[in-house]
């Protein structure tokens, strides 16, 4: 068994951070937020773990029914071009949000077909990825837009908010366009956006692995287009966006099944969930592209709007300690680089390629469909857990690391993590020494590993059944919290030593409390 031992001074230097993490939260399309169950689990997460604001698609899309001409539901032919918007269900939905404490992360998308030069669409709830076929027009829309959200919610409000310009516009997949075409398109919408109230605050370009911001910015800066923020986004593999190849697509023409019962996720996962892609490399990727985008953004706020540890959305990784143990090292790395992120997503309650029913679906949330809590989930319970005074201690990319912080009231939070893409199935001796440490009274643990913190094992118990009955999801959601328990701390002259053990991916939270 590999021992670590980890030293450091009571008194030694430390610094002042923010929760990051905290910022905002991704979810799929806008019209999901209609679904109470949604709106439940989205309350969960700004209740439990804190998080301020939620990111969705297709605030415009047609089934949010924003703008409209009478020729496109009457069997009528008609010249008259005349278009009618429509903002109730964009404030049905931002009303429950603000009601249950969360504020929209305005990201400007999909284009409404009346608005639209082409047809071309992306995911089954088809959001128009083109342009608007008169940029005027688009601009009136937009405009109409920020006028009706000032005069429901009031400007301070409003500017309280964050207006981000499309989504992903690199790929072809969610932009007909070139970049080029992209920021004639930002700059028109911050224009519109502006001219009702100067102080929205407006950026972009949102694109895929931390990519074009240099040129972005210098767009801007020449042009004189008002930028507030830089945001962008990045995951360690880039399967769908960047990947999805002739290859995979003719195995999927290839699919065939006599089974009824077989589900979407057991025919596709095979094929795109590529376990070889999480390679040992990849630990600390998402901090040092952080580190590139920051210094490309000179002095503006950063936001990675979408991270995760993959994009692909029937990823088995997702359900797993392997994310909970990421994530930890990820937003704890990330701390003084960036500004905001949105992890990518709160639910499985999500619809993109389809909506995927598996009570473990490898979907992207912290939560799957049926409110069961990942081991992500309850990692960034922990992290919330955190204060805001933490220990200059350096990041080691090692197989085990230690981040400490301190409270006002002097008590110590030590966060303890085994991050790995391998399946080693390893465990670690740890020391942990506080020099000049004060008695510390009493100490409790919390635990993330294979065993506790981990309902997907639970399931798998069980056989995987398609469908959970109510007894089997409350045994699971009843049994499947993470471990909290008493830890055993040793006071010498010198201060305070701890010693235990930790698995692979595990993810440890120790809590020394002062007299």
């Amino acid at each position: 068994m590999q021992h670590f031992s980890f030293n450091f001074d009571y008194d030694s230097e430390t610094r002042q951070v923010s929760k990051h993490w905290q910022f905002c939260i991704g979810s799929g399309h806008a019209a999901l937020a209609h679904r109470t169950d949604y709106v439940k689990q989205l309350k969960l997460v700004h209740d439990e773990l804190g998080i301020e604001r939620v990111r969705f698609h297709g605030i415009f899309n047609d089934d949010m029914n924003v703008c409209q001409r009478i020729c496109e539901h009457l069997p009528v032919i008609s010249r008259n071009k005349t278009k009618l918007y429509s903002f109730y269900q964009v404030a049905k939905i931002y009303d429950e949000l603000l009601e249950i404490g969360v504020k929209p992360f305005v990201e400007i998308g999909f284009m409404p077909s009346a608005l639209a030069s082409g047809k071309k669409t992306v995911f089954y709830y088809k959001g128009n990825v083109t342009l608007p076929k008169k940029m005027e027009e688009w601009q009136d829309f937009i405009s109409a837009f920020a006028r009706f959200l000032i005069n429901r919610y009031g400007a301070e409000e409003v500017r309280s908010w964050y207006f981000e310009i499309w989504n992903e516009p690199d790929l072809p997949c969610f932009f007909k366009g070139s970049m080029k075409d992209y920021y004639r398109l930002y700059a028109a919408t911050v224009k519109a956006l502006k001219r009702v109230d100067s102080k929205l605050k407006v950026g972009g370009p949102a694109t895929t692995k931390s990519s074009h911001l240099s040129e972005f910015l210098e767009y801007c800066r020449r042009e004189n287009v008002p930028v507030d923020f830089v945001s962008t986004h990045q995951y360690p593999t880039d399967e769908l966006g960047h990947s999805i190849n002739r290859e995979k697509l003719k195995q999927i023409s290839k699919i065939k099944t006599y089974n009824t019962s077989e589900s979407m996720r057991a025919l596709l996962q095979p094929i795109f969930d590529n376990v070889n892609d999480f390679k040992p490399e990849l630990k600390g990727y998402l901090t040092k592209e952080a580190e590139r985008a920051r210094c490309e953004a000179h002095g503006l706020p950063v936001f990675y709007t979408e991270w995760s540890i993959s994009s692909n959305c029937v990823a088995a990784i997702h359900d797993t300690t392997r994310t909970s143990s990421f994530l930890v090292k990820t937003v704890l790395d990330n701390q003084g680089i960036v500004d905001g992120s949105s992890y990518w997503t709160f639910s499985d309650i999500f619809e993109e390629l389809f909506f995927f029913p598996d009570p473990f679906c490898g979907g992207f949330g912290l939560l799957t469909a049926d409110g069961i809590k990942k081991p992500a989930f309850w990692a960034f319970k922990l992290l919330a857990q955190l204060p805001d005074t933490r220990y200059c201690l350096p990041v080691t990319d090692d197989d085990v690391e230690l981040t400490a912080f301190r409270n006002d009231n002097g008590d110590l939070f030590l966060m303890l993590y085994a991050q790995n893409f391998d399946d080693t199935k390893c465990s670690y001796q740890v020391t942990i020494r506080v020099n000049h440490a004060p008695d510390f009274s009493k100490g409790q643990i919390h635990r993330i590993n294979s065993r506790y913190g981990n309902p997907v094992s639970l399931w798998e118990e069980m056989g995987k059944p398609a469908v959970l009955s109510k007894q089997e999801l409350e045994y699971i959601k009843s049994s499947s919290k993470m471990l909290t328990e008493p830890i055993d701390v040793k006071m010498d002259d010198n201060g305070c030593v701890l010693n235990l053990t930790i698995e692979e991916n595990e993810v440890a939270l120790i809590e020394l409390k002062c007299h």
